[in-house]
């Protein structure tokens, strides 16, 4: 045999043996059946959710707990974990509409983090303790993360199955988001990965050794919990879930499945996402020893690489015998693949890119080693650990120290770990936005880049009043805050609270951003806080535009280190464009909300003078005429501004082009649908922007 036949025949035996010990483990067939069948009365419940800086998802999460068709008693307690965000205010926001709501939610104050204790299970301790106060008769208690949107159904489903078979533990795997290309890519071999390391079938069997949990959602007996010491009993273990599985199971049977409405909520829009994820514990996993490290890379290789690149090496050297065993084991981990893809509704075909994913995967593991060696082990939300072994205790760094210290070097320390949770907190609300804007600042070196995020953060604020519910006199009472806000920032007198508002301090004097310009971007906002929007004429519209766009234009180029001779006419046509793109994109969404950004001047030449009812205005022909000049003059302007950008450093104005180019295959998709449907959308493909980013960021 040939040196690539043997590699393929090693994978292929590795694989055999895989399939005869881990117990079928790629099936996907540890499902939550649909029985919803309770003793009566139904056992007491209360969820526990540690929270830190999860204002973007925690009211979600709060609600679905409490709106679950559960006939017993359910009580949410949500440990605000030193949030630097709204995370408290969300949290109670969640209870508003539920019947009963605001009672049965108790919202608590994090306490500062102790040595040998991990953030998380601190936090879950303190909920614990709380929960133990507020319902002490409670059968069970959910462990629950605060990005989980649990389905109607699940609490009853899960307490049901731990009664009818005398559980001490019921977990269920989410549904994890899958809709952006690295997610299509990472997400399923994932959860495939995650099978494989702990066979589900082994851990539901009680006679075997093995146990595990995914976090998320973690249903206990309440009586176990106790009996092992609580969670005080792992309180250094940073993958805590199955930490925690092990010390249960020797106190009952557990078990662990797939859902398939329980959904997390957590945005993993490129790599560099579900690379921290990874990162931060994959070394813990392997217990921190460099063997382990080194027998994963080689077991890896053999399993995932080996059989591709004998089959291609193969086919290139007409050597059909290694092909053929390479190609059996590519296609192999395919069909065993397909479970999983099939849950994650992604085609067959995607199988074959597994051993890509897998590459990845072991890229990230070894960086997760080389930041321990550095002393970033397990960072995460501003806190570092560092200890040994997986359930080991572990002692913790906290970034934002509550008192300050006299030490000129302590109080050093103290601003620049304050200034990193900040810098975490506007990265999670630009991640968390789902747009292609986080995936195109990630070209932007770290400094700029973080400067952006804190802008977009800004941005999304104020966008969110404006656009979000309440009487038009509590948005402008809100908007008039900001303005408060950016007059603290700008006055060397007064800080600003706003946690965003902090995140721009650097930003602010590092680039010389412009007060005026942000009290624009506001203005923009107050313009769109009304009851109703009507744009009177050309030069208004083009003011508009100015206010919501083109000053963030100038703030972004003041970042990026576009030369100051070009900053403003740069961001007047990329601006202008952007945003007429925007308009037409969306006249018809605004419409519903009682907007017309069509400028009346131009209606009423074509005819058009009552834009009172806006279902009439859509159907006009004189809206079809002006959305046509409008796109002209969209087209216009991003020639001027392709102009303008030629004469910057290419590197400099890298993000911009992305974004411009991104809204220039907008443009196109509307002028090929056309005007007489306004309200069918468009949209550009995840693979367009992929190769947008890759030609203009990298090439």
């Amino acid at each position: 045999m040939t040196f690539p036949e043997i590699l393929a025949a090693l994978s292929l035996l590795a694989w055999a043996f895989l399939l005869l010990t881990r117990r079928r483990f790629w099936r996907c067939d540890q499902r939550l059946d649909a029985s919803t069948v309770l003793p009566t009365p139904a056992p007491g419940l209360v969820a526990v959710i540690p929270a830190r800086d999860e204002a973007q998802t925690i009211a979600v999460t709060v609600h679905s707990l409490l709106n679950q068709s559960y006939p017993g008693p359910l009580h949410v307690v949500v440990v605000d974990d030193n949030s630097i965000d709204d995370t408290a205010t969300a949290a109670r926001e969640g209870a508003v509409g539920v019947s009963d709501g605001q009672h049965r939610l108790s919202v608590v104050a994090g306490q500062p983090l102790p040595p040998g204790w991990s953030g998380k299970l601190w936090a879950v301790h303190q909920g614990l303790a709380e929960a133990a106060r507020v319902m002490p008769d409670a059968r069970y208690v959910l462990l629950t993360d605060a990005d989980i949107e649990h389905a109607p159904g699940n609490i009853a489903r899960l307490i049901g199955k731990c009664e009818r078979e005398g559980l001490v533990l019921a977990s269920l795997m989410v549904k994890l988001r899958c809709r952006s290309f690295w997610e299509h890519l990472l997400i399923p071999a994932f959860i495939f990965f995650f099978q494989k390391l702990y066979p589900f079938p082994q851990v539901n069997d009680p006679d075997h050794s093995q146990a595990a949990a995914a976090g998320g959602c973690m249903l206990i007996r309440r009586e176990a919990l106790e009996a092992i010491g609580g969670v005080e009993s792992v309180r250094g273990a940073l993958i805590d879930d199955c930490a925690l599985a092990a010390r249960l199971k020797e106190k009952g049977p557990i078990w662990l499945g797939l859902a398939g409405r329980t959904r997390s909520l957590r945005v993993y829009e490129d790599l560099g996402d579900v690379w921290a994820m990874v990162a931060r514990s994959a070394y813990v996993q392997l217990e921190r020893s460099p063997w382990r490290l080194i027998g994963t890379v080689i077991g890896m290789a053999l399993l995932y690489l080996v059989p591709p690149a004998v089959a291609v090496l193969g086919l290139a050297r007409a050597d059909l015998s290694a092909a053929a065993l390479g190609l059996a084991g590519w296609v192999g981990m395919a069909a065993l693949y397909r479970p999983t893809l099939r849950l994650y509704r992604r085609p067959a075909l995607s199988g074959l890119a597994l051993p890509a994913a897998a590459f990845l995967y072991t890229l990230m593991t070894v960086d997760s080693a080389r930041r321990h060696y550095l002393g970033r082990g397990g960072e995460w939300k501003g806190r570092a650990y560092a200890g040994q072994g997986r359930q080991g205790a572990s002692e913790s760094v906290e970034s934002p120290a509550p008192e300050p210290s006299p030490d000129p070097q302590a109080q050093e320390a103290q601003a620049l770990a304050t200034e990193r949770a900040l810098i975490a907190h506007v990265t999670a609300i630009t991640r968390a936005s789902g747009t292609s804007f986080y995936g195109a600042m990630r070209i932007l070196p770290r400094e700029r880049r973080e400067a952006m995020y804190a802008l977009y953060a800004f941005c999304r604020e104020v966008d969110d009043i404006a656009d979000g519910p309440g009487t038009e006199a509590d948005k402008r009472a809100r908007l008039a805050r900001w303005r408060e806000e950016i007059d603290a920032l700008f006055d060397p007198h007064r800080e600003p609270t706003h946690p965003v508002a902090r995140a721009l301090d650097g930003p602010r004097w590092r680039h010389a951003l412009r007060r005026e310009d942000f009290l624009a971007i506001i203005a923009g906002m107050e313009m769109d806080a009304g009851d109703q929007v009507r744009i009177a004429d050309i030069p208004g519209l083009e003011d508009y535009c100015d206010k919501v766009a083109c000053a963030v234009g100038r703030l972004s180029n003041r970042i990026f280190g576009v030369e100051p001779r070009l900053i403003d006419d740069i961001a007047h046509h990329t601006g202008l464009a952007l945003q007429l793109i925007n308009i037409l994109r969306d006249v018809a969404e605004d419409a519903t909300l009682n907007r017309l950004y069509l400028p009346l001047s131009r209606l009423r030449a074509h005819g058009l003078t009552d834009t009172h009812d806006l279902k009439a205005v859509l159907a006009h022909p004189a809206t079809r005429r002006v959305c046509a000049e409008l796109a002209g003059k969209a087209a216009a302007e991003l020639a001027e501004a392709d102009r303008l950008h030629a004469l910057c450093h290419r590197r400099t104005i890298r993000p911009a082009v992305i974004m411009k180019e991104v809204y220039r295959r907008y443009l196109r998709a509307l002028l090929a649908r056309g005007w007489d449907h306004l309200d069918q959308p468009v949209s550009v493909p995840g693979r367009v922007k992929l190769f947008i980013a890759l030609r203009h960021g990298l090439l």
